[in-house]
């Protein structure tokens, strides 16, 4: 599977992500970094673990640079009062 078809496989997990990060630094001031943080690196992890995937650093890098601003823009539509996870 290519990095591009691991990422949108990875959109539903991203969003079910960004509500763990939102519980888990609910009430923390100036938290988006933490959040932002929090849930690329489960991505990360998670995309460690799939069978028959070598995740390098090359590879990572390409996939970060697609899903952070994807969270980003799911941040906008899932939290439009609170942007903060984009740190």
């Amino acid at each position: 599977m290519s990095w591009i078809g691991i990422v949108i496989r990875m959109i539903p997990v991203i969003i079910k992500l960004m509500g763990i990060a939102e519980q888990a630094f609910d009430g923390t001031p100036d938290s988006g970094k933490d959040k932002l943080l929090m849930v690329t690196t489960a991505i990360r992890e998670i995309i460690k673990g799939i069978s028959g995937f070598t995740l390098d650093d090359a590879t990572w890098a390409k996939i970060e640079s697609v899903i952070e601003p994807l969270i980003g823009l799911a941040c906008t539509v899932l939290f439009p009062h609170d942007q903060e996870i984009t740190g």
